[in-house]
């Protein structure tokens, strides 16, 4: 067995469970080139001279949204399926962006903890439980 690290994200699909029955079906993790077009959407203004940047506040949460997301069980009024795009996004409701949002968190909280525990194996490392038994 080659215990090789593979430096490559592996394409993954996770279904993130919502409200009301729905759900959105979100990559596991991003590769380099995902996240820098994520983080360059919400970049806006950059003064070449002095670094000084003006985020582009409209994108802020959407950029990682569209990068995360692959499909979802959203329809509209005619009950037929609406594509994830960054104008869908901008189309929803607040409760429902937050909504996305938190699962959105929640899941690439999970996903570092999982890289993290896994490079901690292959470093040798122990990990350590959060909290240890007490003593009977």
């Amino acid at each position: 067995m080659n215990n090789k690290r593979i430096r490559f994200v592996q394409p993954e699909i996770v279904r993130l469970e919502l409200s009301d029955g729905d759900w959105v079906d979100v990559k596991k993790r991003l590769t380099v080139g995902e996240e820098r077009t994520a983080y360059q959407a919400i970049i806006g203004e950059v003064n070449q001279k002095t670094g000084w940047r003006r985020p582009n506040v409209e994108m802020v949460g959407i950029a990682e949204m569209v990068a995360y997301i692959v499909r979802w069980s959203f329809r509209d009024v005619n009950d037929l399926p609406v594509a994830v795009t960054v104008d869908a996004i901008k189309q929803m409701d607040s409760e429902s962006f937050n909504e996305i949002e938190k699962a959105l968190e929640t899941h690439v909280a999970a996903v570092e903890a999982e890289v993290a525990a896994a490079k901690n194996v292959q470093d040798g490392k122990t990990a350590t439980a959060a909290t240890s038994p007490s003593a009977a």
